[in-house]
């Protein structure tokens, strides 16, 4: 072990002995709840990230429907269960950059967090600033971040527990980069890492949204959850134990014919590409599951040929949290836990990666 890296585990958070469940594992298994406080199998997890907490540039913060709850807090904690509360959430750069860009809004926003943190009784932060990636915003990332981890911590200290601060990271290594590891291993608990969305209707492919591995067909040079877990691990020398795999409960679809097929001229149609629990239903529509074995995934084909859907399912994420598990992560997470919400109430998808994180 080089001293650098000997320096970085001096630098890390206590480590938490009970955040997992079984056995008393250390390992974390976090779904992000956007949407109302119902519907919870509280049993699957150890943390939940209760989205999002939005504020203006000014710093002050805005009203949502679902965003504070006690009652999620209160429910949460009866079954042993920790809740961040995420601020932010995807396009709110703008605002973040303009609140550190202000003394005023950014004392105005910490007190406000810090405040609702404390009476909600939540248990830490969730930053999800999407992305602190300019000279002008990672210094304003870093200080605020430093501000929040000592304003937690320090209600975690008047409260006798344990308190957490993470943050959602972007899955490509041009926005990672903007990020020290030694400033990430400071502050952070562990690193929720999106390793999603690597496909979509911005894409001139029809490439699989979230592989565990890349594909020789994919065009160009191919990225996956392992290509940017190992980025992280080899490269940037994150400590393994302060990674978070992301697993998506959702699809995305192209109108093209198979895929990776191109998509250059591909007409723009409303395709099934919704939560699990809608993509479940379609191979009794006529739809054909197919297994990527290179990528690990499975894919939807549609019956008259015209459309294909990327996606994952009990198989698949049992292999990736399998994969996580052998890797030393810290665990991983989903976005977001009524994805595969069945109708039975079950959610299968959760449970199978559960298996394959703790095993049996």
């Amino acid at each position: 072990m080089t001293c650098a890296i000997l320096l970085m585990a001096s630098l890390l958070p206590a480590q938490v002995t009970d955040a997992g469940k079984p056995g008393g594992s250390d390992k974390v298994f976090v779904g992000y709840l956007f949407g109302p406080v119902k519907d919870i199998d509280y049993s699957l997890y150890t943390h939940l990230c209760h989205a999002f907490l939005t504020a203006d540039g000014d710093g002050k913060l805005k009203q949502a429907r679902n965003v504070p709850s006690r009652d999620l807090t209160t429910q949460a904690h009866a079954a042993g269960v920790k809740v961040l509360i995420s601020a932010g959430g995807w396009g709110w750069d703008k605002q973040f950059a303009e609140i550190v860009a202000s003394k005023e809004a950014e004392d105005r926003y910490v007190q406000a967090v810090l405040a609702m943190v404390r009476e909600y009784d939540y248990d830490g932060i969730d930053l999800d600033w999407e992305y602190p990636d300019t000279d002008a915003e990672v210094p304003g990332f870093e200080r605020l971040t430093r501000r929040l981890r000592a304003g937690v911590d320090a209600i975690g200290k008047d409260k006798g527990r344990k308190m957490f601060i993470t943050m959602a990271l972007s899955s490509n290594p041009g926005t990672i980069r903007w990020l020290s590891t030694a400033f990430l291993v400071e502050t952070m608990d562990w690193i929720n890492v999106m390793t999603y969305d690597y496909t979509g209707d911005w894409t001139d492919y029809a490439g699989h949204q979230s592989p565990l591995f890349g594909s020789s067909k994919q065009p160009g040079k191919p990225r996956s959850t392992a290509q940017t877990i190992e980025y992280m691990l080899n490269d940037r020398k994150v400590p393994a134990d302060r990674i978070a795999l992301g697993i998506p409960l959702y699809g995305r679809g192209f109108s093209v014919a198979e895929p990776y097929a191109s998509t250059k001229g591909a007409p723009k149609v409303r395709l099934p590409g919704g939560s699990y629990r809608g993509l479940a239903e379609l191979p009794g529509k006529g739809w054909k599951r197919v297994w990527d074995d290179e990528t690990k995934n499975p894919w939807l084909l549609s019956p008259d040929h015209k459309a294909v859907i990327g996606y994952d399912d009990a198989e698949s994420v049992e292999l990736k949290a399998k994969w996580a598990r052998e890797k030393n992560l810290r665990g991983v997470f989903f976005w977001q836990v009524h994805g595969d919400r069945m109708p039975d109430g079950s959610n299968p998808l959760q449970k199978a990666a559960r298996k394959g994180l703790f095993g049996g």
